[in-house]
């Protein structure tokens, strides 16, 4: 590991100090030259599968190189990481661990109003491994200055899952679907064979696919954010829902256990989403080994983006950290640590962001229950390509609304367009943003 940059303004102070002959100083000096002798406890906030990574995957490879550094992870519900942190913030950083989970969509709620929540990690020395992941995945990670305030963990890129047996006996060729014109004429032949729908729909995850693919998002690209909902890519991800529902083939599956259910049974032959569903399907229909595929997500033009992103996290250091340098070496290590980013697809399901894990031999293998096709490969080939949007603070308020206009959509008949520009202007009123221009 690199010296963080900070430390060199100590080691600069440390030796001015150890000119004058003070023993505690020269042995400062000698740990500061030496980090991987820095000692220190740390506390860790993490959920579900992040948490497992933490302490199962990282933690022992971390103690073989930093012996001094005792790191505890609280596995802890999503909802409570960010209730404890707004609290801990909000009394001015009492009570918060040394690094946490973010989700990058929930950075900015936190950033905004507390500008100074996390450590700026540019000054420690985090900007070396700029390139070292896509540029889709900063997005959020780095505040109006451009100094990153959060490490890129794990990574949602988008396929089209689909099953590989229906498709046969249908007579569908998943090579040539290239673009969107082709996926919907390629559902209408599916869905004529089988009597089902073609992919199923219970939010708005499709609507904000569809937009990242275009390089748009609800708020624009700027340091205004505007709301962006009646954008240009927003009338044309409308139409294709508008075309894919007219044509039969969309199936309304309730909420998440209700569209597991669909691609269990066969109600849907497709799944256009990302790759970390891969850890639900596994788990849930095993009996589907070697029945389903992935092909890249159809451009809206021919030769067009076939890339975008749904969900992943990251690591900050909140400011308040009483051992910096230590939480810094710990997430530092989790986030670059090539083995163990490849344990946290392997044993995890969470597909990493960091490009020079795509390059180790599991990503191309083939994978049994994928078609035995190198099915994470597959993925990881369109992440260069993965538009960045802007994660305003916002965000989670703003899908809200749109939640129940996707729903009134699907389930009452009413025009997406229409019901799209009355969400817009319910999000201005709530959030008091302006509306693009």
């Amino acid at each position: 590991m690199k010296h963080l940059k900070f430390l060199g303004v100590f080691l600069f102070i440390v030796a001015m100090l150890a000119g004058c002959g003070g023993s505690d100083s020269a042995s400062e000096q000698e740990e500061l030259e030496n980090p991987e002798e820095i000692s220190g406890d740390i506390t860790v906030w993490a959920w579900a599968l992040e948490a497992n990574y933490l302490e199962q995957d990282v933690l022992p490879l971390f103690q073989k190189k930093y012996p001094n550094i005792n790191v505890t992870v609280n596995n802890i519900g999503v909802d409570q990481v960010y209730q404890r942190l707004n609290a801990g913030l909000s009394s001015g950083g009492s009570g918060l661990p040394d690094v946490v989970q973010v989700e990058n969509n929930r950075i900015n709620s936190f950033t905004d109003q507390f500008p100074d929540a996390f450590a700026n990690l540019t000054d420690m020395g985090y900007d070396e491994y700029d390139a070292a992941f896509p540029e889709g995945k900063w997005a959020g990670l780095k505040d109006v200055d451009g100094n990153i305030i959060a490490m890129p963990r794990d990574l949602g890129p988008v396929g089209v899952m689909y099953r590989t047996d229906i498709f046969e006996e249908a007579g569908v060729d998943p090579e040539a679907i290239e673009t969107w014109d082709d996926y919907i004429e390629a559902g209408k032949q599916v869905v004529e064979h089988t009597g089902n729908a073609f992919l199923g729909m219970y939010d708005d995850n499709l609507f904000r696919i569809l937009l990242q693919q275009q390089g748009s998002y609800y708020f624009t690209n700027d340091e205004d954010g505007h709301l962006n909902l009646t954008s240009e890519e927003a009338a044309n991800a409308s139409e294709l829902l508008t075309e894919l529902k007219d044509a039969g083939l969309i199936a309304y599956t309730d909420n998440w256990d209700g569209q597991v259910a669909a691609m269990k049974n066969g109600q849907v032959a497709t799944h256009p989403d990302a790759v970390w569903w891969s850890g639900t399907m596994l788990e849930q229909m095993p009996e589907l080994s070697g029945n389903w595929g992935m092909f890249e997500l159809p451009a809206f033009e021919e030769g067009g983006v076939r890339a975008s992103n749904n969900g992943g996290s990251a690591l900050a250091i909140p400011s308040n950290s009483n051992n910096k340098v230590a939480a810094y070496m710990f997430a530092e290590f989790a986030t670059t640590n090539i083995e163990a980013q490849t344990l946290s697809l392997q044993n995890r399901g969470l597909f990493p962001s960091l490009l020079a894990a795509y390059d180790e031999p599991f990503f191309s293998e083939d994978q049994e229950f994928f078609n035995n096709k190198p099915f994470f490969q597959q993925f990881a080939d369109t992440v260069p390509n993965i538009p960045a949007v802007n994660h305003a603070s916002d965000e989670l308020a703003v899908r809200q609304i749109m939640l129940s206009s996707i729903e009134a959509f699907l389930l009452e008949d009413q025009p997406i367009d229409a019901m799209i520009q009355s969400a817009e202007e319910q999000a201005q009123r709530q959030t008091g943003r302006d509306v693009a221009e």
